[in-house]
């Protein structure tokens, strides 16, 4: 295994890993956007249902369908332990079609509307470690108003500071890194400050 400097580790970290702290001079947000996935939903749902009972979200949004293996959507599995997690549905909205990240935004934008909250100020994304850059930069590109911070969710071996030396968890963040060029020349995504 080639090994990342130290200095590379750091960078990737703070521009791709991307996780806004929960801080006391945080504004409240209008919305949790939860970016759908399976291997990690109960992180998922437990870092959107801690945002919401501490009053920095009084909405979340979960968005994802159906994926290879499993038997329900993804925004289904997330939303249930949301529930269990003592979310109410009335604070829920689920996009049950996305299979993938740009869908995800896309399919998500006429439930946002019917519950009007396009005109947001603030939203907070939720999705894995390795993926807030994407995930910010995909909402920027078609919803461009809204202040965005991330909420990163670890997973498995997929941690600040050691991915590195998970064969696994660094081709995982690796291969997140890689995406961000050739998504921003396909137009998929949008550079987000």
């Amino acid at each position: 295994m080639d090994t990342l400097d130290p200095a590379e580790i750091a960078r990737i970290e703070r521009d791709h890993c991307l996780h806004h702290e929960a801080g006391i001079d945080w504004q409240a947000a209008d919305l949790a956007f939860v970016f759908g996935n399976r291997v990690a939903a109960g992180a998922m749902a437990g870092a959107a249902a801690s945002l919401f009972r501490r009053g920095l979200v009084p909405r979340i949004l979960v968005s994802g369908g159906l994926t290879p293996g499993g038997a329900e959507p993804e925004a289904d599995v997330i939303a249930a332990n949301l529930r269990a997690a003592g979310v109410p549905d009335a604070a829920l909205l689920l996009e049950r079609r996305a299979t993938n990240t740009g869908e995800n935004v896309a399919f998500s934008l006429p439930i946002l509307a019917e519950a009007g909250l396009l005109g947001a100020r603030r939203v907070i994304c939720i999705g894995l470690f390795c993926t807030g850059r994407r995930y910010a930069m995909t909402l920027h590109r078609h919803w461009p108003g809204p202040e965005k911070r991330c909420h990163a969710v670890e997973y498995g071996p997929v941690r600040r500071g050691t991915w590195h030396l998970d064969p696994a968890a660094r081709a995982r963040v690796l291969g997140e890194v890689a995406k961000v060029p050739l998504y921003l020349a396909a137009g998929f995504i949008e550079e987000w400050p």
